[in-house]
């Protein structure tokens, strides 16, 4: 009973973490005058703030054992979300979350290349259809560059990278830790490329209200999404993340005018059913006789 409970809870903070994320997507991609290092600076600062205060309210040591680790951690995470903002900037709505909702399937196979445990063949037909999908996508939807695809690619390798860090990290590190190093290593690789460029713009208070709910955003997410990791069923739990996709179309279309032929409908489909079939297939990674 406690457990059914349990996963129903987790089902809520999962739908509350799915809702934020969208949110957030739908800012960053309404404030598109606005240079991605402004909002990936402005995302980081405000998380950097809340995390502090939350790590000294708790008591927490901020600076971790595995010091070099909690740093790529930070690097790919930095990585991640600037190209997965790009891509918000640069594509319809639905593409930028789908391409973004390929993490998984990558991180499998960073896992794979790492840990050399051989992916059983029906595992190659999820990846096939993920990467069918985007070809679809890419080749039937002229809103949609090679650029912004390979950029929106890097990106989930970079994520990807930084959940296998995370993978080892949770085993030794307090979760607002790791979750302190992501800002903390951000905010001056950031700095610096500002500085560098001049990719930054003085806009109006209501942006900057915006920039910084973006980061509000991003925080509040993390803490939901990790509740319902914490108390639920990973495969009851992990679907209902994927009602991101459903909220950027239906966004997309009603805020941006965004819509979609068949062909590239079916393209975001094998694509949602390839990662979801990766994620819910019991054979895991491994060779089948």
């Amino acid at each position: 009973m406690n457990n059914s409970k349990d996963n129903k809870t987790a089902v809520i903070y999962m739908m509350l973490a799915s809702v934020i994320f969208s949110s957030m997507n739908l800012i960053v991609k309404y404030l598109d005058e606005i240079p991605i290092a402004q909002i990936v600076f402005m995302r980081s600062i405000v998380m950097l703030m809340i995390v502090v205060l939350v790590l000294r309210k708790k008591r927490i040591a901020p600076f971790g054992k595995r010091k070099k680790l909690l740093v790529f951690r930070g690097v790919f995470g930095s990585l991640g979300i600037a190209f997965f903002f790009y891509t918000l900037h640069t594509m319809p709505l639905a593409s930028a979350v789908v391409v973004h909702y390929l993490t998984p399937i990558i991180t499998i196979l960073i896992s794979v290349l790492i840990t050399k445990v051989p992916i059983a063949p029906l595992r190659w037909f999820f990846f096939i259809l993920c990467f069918v999908g985007i070809y679809i996508i890419k080749d039937f939807d002229d809103r949609v560059e090679v650029l912004p695809i390979v950029i929106g690619m890097l990106g989930t390798v970079a994520a990807s990278s930084a959940y296998n860090v995370i993978s080892v990290l949770k085993k030794t590190e307090h979760h607002l830790v790791i979750m302190l190093y992501f800002p903390m290593v951000t905010v001056p690789l950031v700095l610096i490329y500002i500085f560098v460029t001049g990719d930054w713009v003085w806009t109006s208070a209501v942006n900057w209200l915006l920039l910084s709910v973006v980061g509000l955003c991003t925080y509040f997410a993390q803490y939901f999404l990790t509740k319902a990791y914490q108390i639920g069923e990973v495969s009851k739990v992990s679907i209902v993340s994927y009602l991101g996709i459903v909220y950027a179309l239906l966004l997309g279309y009603f805020l941006f005018d965004e819509w979609y032929t068949p062909i590239v409908f079916v393209g975001l489909l094998l694509v949602l059913g390839g990662v979801l079939g990766n994620i819910f297939y019991k054979g895991n990674l491994k060779s089948e006789d």
